[in-house]
């Protein structure tokens, strides 16, 4: 019975008493709106801070030697060698850098004194380094593939025989095939 007097009522009552009664509850709807509006803007910028500031890195994972530079470049002197050409003696003029990250040789040509237990010498790593680049063939080494193969196995090589030097990447800064 009341639904139908309200009914009744706003029948019977001026248009300008219906438009104020709509208005209100428009004015609501956009009050609600903004609020709710301010509140999703809220939410985001506080998700984007703590992305910012708290996210876990990737550089404190276990995973650092796949993405990461290495922490210290080693260069070292050039090598020449003869290679394992069979039809005819043709050698290999190469300079090389180490990307490491673990302990470096002593700084200073030759080593007069023997290094203490543990310490990274550097008649290893050269040697380790000849022992690759003698048993290369020349036309191994003209190929792109091929030079990718000879970091693949200078990296393999001194990380088996000089595991303290911690060698990620070998970089060619000087590479010459005498044929």
């Amino acid at each position: 019975m009341r639904i139908a007097f309200l009914v009744v009522a706003m029948a019977e009552a001026p248009a300008s008493t219906i438009a104020s009664i709509g208005g209100k509850q428009a004015r609501k709807k956009r009050r609600s709106a903004r609020i709710a509006t301010g509140l999703v803007l809220l939410f985001g910028f506080g998700a984007g801070a703590w992305w910012i500031f708290f996210h876990p890195r990737a550089e404190n994972s276990g995973n650092q030697a796949q993405g990461s530079p290495a922490r210290t470049v080693l260069p070292l002197e050039s090598f020449t060698v003869n290679l394992a050409d069979a039809e005819e003696g043709r050698f290999l003029r190469a300079t090389l850098a180490l990307g490491v990250d673990g302990q470096l040789p002593p700084a200073g040509k030759g080593e007069s004194k023997v290094p203490e237990t543990g310490a990274v010498s550097m008649a290893t790593i050269r040697d380790s380094i000849l022992s690759v680049l003698t048993t290369c063939k020349s036309s191994d080494l003209l190929t792109p593939d091929g030079k990718a193969k000879l970091k693949a196995d200078l990296l393999g090589s001194l990380n088996r025989d000089v595991p303290g030097l911690k060698v990620r990447e070998v970089y060619f800064t000087e590479f010459l095939v005498q044929r």
